[in-house]
């Protein structure tokens, strides 16, 4: 097996306010190949969302580390995409234009019409190109969720983590 994302005894621990310390992750050792699919599962509360966050580079561990591609991860990167519970639309922009301002920020060396061509690809793919003008305001939750999982698969990343994205369809 090719490793493609390693997790070496990942650990995450928050310290309360009265000074006692929250064990959140305890010694996560996993290796995943390149096109795998990984699912986790648990109670709320049991840390999901906070392994994803070290995996994307939004927060570090307390102990180990996250190695994708030979690279430790220290940070985001436009590499690892996330598709949030929520949405986080800007809603005085455009369906497509809520697409396209990820790729016009994260791929500068595009051209407008590579840009175009994309977003019109991603918006496909999650079945909105009809949409595509409308506001997020004029859409329901089920299809700003889809802008926003449009919005990752247009910045085609190596590694995409969805932290249950799909409550709202």
């Amino acid at each position: 097996m090719n490793t493609f994302l390693q997790l070496d005894s990942i650990e995450q621990s928050f310290k309360r306010p009265d000074g006692s310390v929250l064990q959140a992750l305890s010694t996560i050792n996993l290796s995943i190949a390149a096109g795998e699919f990984i699912s986790l599962v648990g109670h709320s509360g049991c840390g999901k969302s906070t392994l994803l966050n070290i995996l994307a580079g939004l927060s570090q561990p307390s102990r180990g580390g996250v190695i994708l591609e030979g690279r430790q991860v220290t940070k985001p990167g436009p590499d690892r995409m996330v598709v949030f519970q929520n949405y986080s639309l800007l809603p005085w922009r455009s369906v497509r234009n809520n697409v396209a301002i990820a790729l016009r920020e994260v791929k500068k060396e595009l051209t407008a019409k590579e840009r175009s061509d994309q977003t019109d690809a991603a918006l496909a793919m999650v079945n909105l190109d009809t949409v595509a003008d409308r506001m997020p305001g004029q859409l329901s939750g089920g299809m700003r969720q889809r802008v926003a999982i449009a919005r990752a698969f247009a910045l085609q990343p190596k590694l995409l983590l969805l932290d249950e994205p799909f409550g709202a369809l």
